[in-house]
């Protein structure tokens, strides 16, 4: 008839609802079972770039895994704690897509606590600590996953982030300190942070010359 609808309204009906077990009832192999599925659900979630969505996931998981220590059986133990580990490092790789730069350092910094030589764990607190613009700590983390990893591709191109970020921050040190002594009329100034630094390239020159 040529009418237009200002307003659809439709009537939904429940036919059928299943309660799922709340996860104090589930068993120990049940809460593992579930955790799985959840991962899942929030890997596709990453995926999909939904990444606040995914970090809940990981949440819950890593929350129902908080008294893994009174489980009774020991594989079980075991797959909690690999499961709370795995999920503490995706939560991190969420937050740091949306640049929660403390709240993703804080995830690794609990896994680096029990697992000192996890390379994710390093990687992305390193990456966590560059957005936070905590250079010296971002390039000592780097080297460490280059020392167990030396052709981390990631860790290299961040390795470089961070000599140029640092060389910057030099110059605009440098700088300021010249306005500074200009204005007092002091004598040389001295290089900030130099000896602070970790020359990444040389590193890199080093190693070449030992595979030759």
């Amino acid at each position: 008839l040529g009418l237009e609808a200002l307003e659809v309204v439709f009537t939904l009906e429940l036919v059928n609802f299943e309660k799922v077990k709340d996860t104090w009832d589930m068993s120990e192999e049940e809460k593992i079972d579930f955790a799985n599925a959840r991962k899942d659900v929030g890997a596709r979630l990453f995926k999909e770039g939904r990444y606040s969505m995914a970090m809940e996931r990981y949440k819950k998981i890593v929350d129902l895994f908080n008294y893994v220590d009174s489980y009774k059986e020991e594989d079980n133990k075991v797959k909690a704690k690999e499961l709370k580990k795995v999920c503490k490092l995706n939560r991190a790789a969420c937050q740091l897509k949306v640049n929660l730069f403390a709240e993703a350092k804080a995830s690794c910094d609990t896994v680096l606590k029990d697992d000192s030589h996890n390379v994710k764990a390093l990687f992305r607190r390193a990456q966590a600590q560059f957005g936070l613009k905590m250079l010296l700590e971002c390039a000592q983390d780097v080297k460490k996953v280059l020392d167990l990893e030396p052709n981390n591709r990631e860790a290299r191109a961040l390795a470089k982030e961070v000599a140029k970020a640092q060389k910057e921050e030099d110059q605009k040190s440098k700088g300021l300190f010249g306005k500074m002594c200009q204005a007092l009329g002091t004598g040389p100034i001295r290089e900030p942070f130099v000896d602070r630094r970790f020359d990444f390239d040389a590193e890199e020159r080093l190693q070449k010359e030992a595979e030759t």
